[in-house]
């Protein structure tokens, strides 16, 4: 593969693009994008920045979806005389592609975007761990009073 085209297939993922489609647009298969980028690390790293960087790309998405509302209201012609109304399909298929893009985020960069779960207790009571060891001689099951 020509580095041109590497180039050209990396700077399409920094902008979100699909590696299958930047391959196709490049005449370029998969396999030979993906044997490329395992025959040198420096390539490896340059993948690794871009997909981080194509997580940023989707999360600047997420935003410009969720705050274009230019569709969500369609003429009515209504009897009730109300002169607008919610074009529900509108903002269902903005509310899937926001979910989509917030998926695709939390699996390329998890520590940036992913769920947090995070144990914590009352700062007053905090969260105390206990180990309990038992042994043959620890009295458990025993008749002696």
């Amino acid at each position: 593969m020509k580095p041109e085209t590497f180039d050209a297939i990396l700077e399409g993922i920094e902008e979100g693009g699909a590696v299958r489609n930047l391959c196709k647009d490049n005449s370029v298969s998969t396999r030979t994008f993906y044997e490329h980028l395992r025959a040198d690390p420096e390539n490896e790293k340059r993948y690794a920045r871009a997909k981080e960087l194509q997580a940023d790309k989707i999360f600047e998405e997420i935003l410009e979806i969720a705050d274009d509302g230019r569709n969500d209201w369609m003429l009515a012609n209504d009897e009730d005389g109300s002169p607008y109304r919610l074009n529900g399909e509108h903002v269902q298929r903005s509310r899937l592609r926001v979910d989509a893009r917030k998926w695709a985020a939390s699996k390329l960069a998890p520590k940036k975007y992913g769920d947090k779960l995070e144990l914590s207790g009352d700062p007053d009571a905090p969260l105390v761990q206990k180990v309990l060891l038992c042994g043959p001689d620890d009295g458990a099951g025993s008749d002696t009073a």
